[in-house]
């Protein structure tokens, strides 16, 4: 058999075998049988340490092949459970890979609604911190007083303003009027402000007129922000009005319809008109002064003849002046008299009447009737000339009381010189009158 092998083999061109030496006996069945032997003693050998005490290695070996086996059948049992393990471990991953792909899944989804809602919450969170901003307050203010609406911020006023005796809410607020009425109202932050204090001021056109101070409140706005509330408004401006007037001891002053009281007399002094110092009295002169008044205070004067007068203002002193006047019956009475004395005079003078024509019209024993007898001579008219006419012009008039008043008049002659020459003639005459005996007479003169 073997040889037919070894002549397969050469045939197939493996001459390598007649090259070793032990080829024949590889083939022979003794050399079989005699391997066998040879292994089998081996075998023994090679047993024979592993068991001192076995009286038998064949039974050793045979115990050794029988664990050899067992081993053999445990490793394929175990092989068989690797393969089972391998199975479970292929189908246990694939169930992993499921439930993290659902897993992340739900993550990322998860994931995705936080930002949705962080999304969210960040614009409502700028929604309500651009509303929390305390500037918006100053922009409703604002809103709310502008429109010429006086009114309204005089009611946004915290500290009203204190107000004299003389003066009332209207006319705070007619001065509040004139200074925003067709004006631009805006605001600006002022450098005292600060997050817990904000301060604005309130501008008309380019004018500061106001201050406006928030204050952090209490409550809170969602996510924590804070509430502003107006703490204070209050206006820089200050009354600037103030007034002196002069009148007399017998009149009565009204400020915006109200009596002014002796507790606004500055002071009071004797009537500087001396022509009729002899002759009759005259009032005292009273300066009273008001101050701290919001508008042009509204004056009247209310004389001895209960007479309602408007007092002009003095340019150079700005004082108001209470202007003489009496009723008109009698201011008619005086008129009359001193056109009558004033012609008189005038022909005396001119030479068309005799001169105790001036006795008529002059206090008794006045000096001035004797100069005027004196010196009328000495006036440079013609002699022979006829007046055709004569015209009066009153330059002042000034009634101080039912006995006395002063009266400055042109009168002015239209002359024929010679009957044919026309000549005007004026006279101007500055006379004081006062009452004598119940009648009218000249006391003084200003020449």
């Amino acid at each position: 058999m073997n040889r037919d092998l070894f002549n397969k083999n050469k045939k197939a061109g493996n001459t390598e075998l007649e090259n070793d030496p032990n080829w024949a006996n590889d083939v022979s069945v003794q050399s079989i049988e005699d391997k066998i032997k040879q292994d089998h003693r081996e075998l023994r050998e090679a047993l024979r340490p592993l068991s001192a005490d076995d009286k038998n290695p064949i039974d050793t070996f045979l115990s050794l092949f029988s664990k050899k086996e067992k081993s053999d059948k445990t490793s394929s049992a175990s092989d068989k459970s690797e393969t089972a393990n391998e199975g479970t471990t292929k189908f246990f991953s694939k169930k992993f890979l499921l439930s993290l792909a659902i897993y992340s899944g739900v993550l990322v989804l998860l994931i995705t609604l936080f930002l949705i809602r962080f999304f969210f919450y960040l614009k409502d969170y700028e929604k309500t911190y651009e509303l929390s901003l305390p500037y918006h307050n100053a922009d409703s203010f604002i809103q709310t007083i502008s429109g010429n609406n006086a009114e309204e911020i005089y009611s946004s006023l915290t500290n009203k303003p204190v107000l004299s005796e003389y003066e009332t809410k209207d006319n705070v607020v007619g001065y509040i009027d004139a200074m925003t009425k067709d004006k631009q109202l805006s605001y600006a932050e002022s450098n005292d402000s600060t997050d817990k204090k904000p301060v604005y001021h309130i501008i008309a056109d380019d004018y500061i007129i106001g201050e406006l101070v928030l204050t952090q409140s209490a409550e809170k706005r969602k996510h924590d922000l804070p509430i502003y509330r107006i703490d204070s408004f209050s206006l820089f401006s200050e009354p600037e009005w103030d007034a002196t007037i002069k009148t007399y001891d017998d009149c009565k002053v009204y400020v915006n319809g109200k009596e002014l009281t002796k507790d606004y007399l500055e002071k009071s002094e004797k009537n500087d008109e001396t022509h009729f110092e002899d002759f009759a009295e005259l009032a005292d002169v009273n300066y009273y002064k008001i101050d701290g008044l919001y508008q042009r205070p509204d004056i009247k004067i209310v004389n001895a003849f209960d007479q309602e007068l408007v007092p002009s203002v003095n340019e150079t002193t700005g004082f108001y002046e209470t202007p003489l006047s009496a009723p008109k019956d009698m201011e008619d009475e005086m008129i009359a008299f001193a056109k009558d004395a004033v012609a008189t005079y005038s022909s005396v003078v001119c030479r068309e009447i005799n001169d105790s024509n001036l006795d008529r019209i002059f206090t008794k024993g006045n000096p001035i009737v004797h100069d005027i007898k004196t010196n009328s001579g000495n006036l440079m008219y013609f002699p022979n000339h006829i007046t055709k006419e004569t015209e009066d012009k009153i330059i002042d008039f000034k009634p101080y009381n039912e006995n006395a008043f002063y009266c400055e008049m042109e009168h002015t002659q239209h002359m024929l010189v010679y009957g044919v020459r026309p000549r005007d003639v004026v006279t101007d005459t500055r006379f004081y009158y006062t009452k004598e005996n119940g009648q009218w007479r000249v006391c003084a003169v200003i020449y």
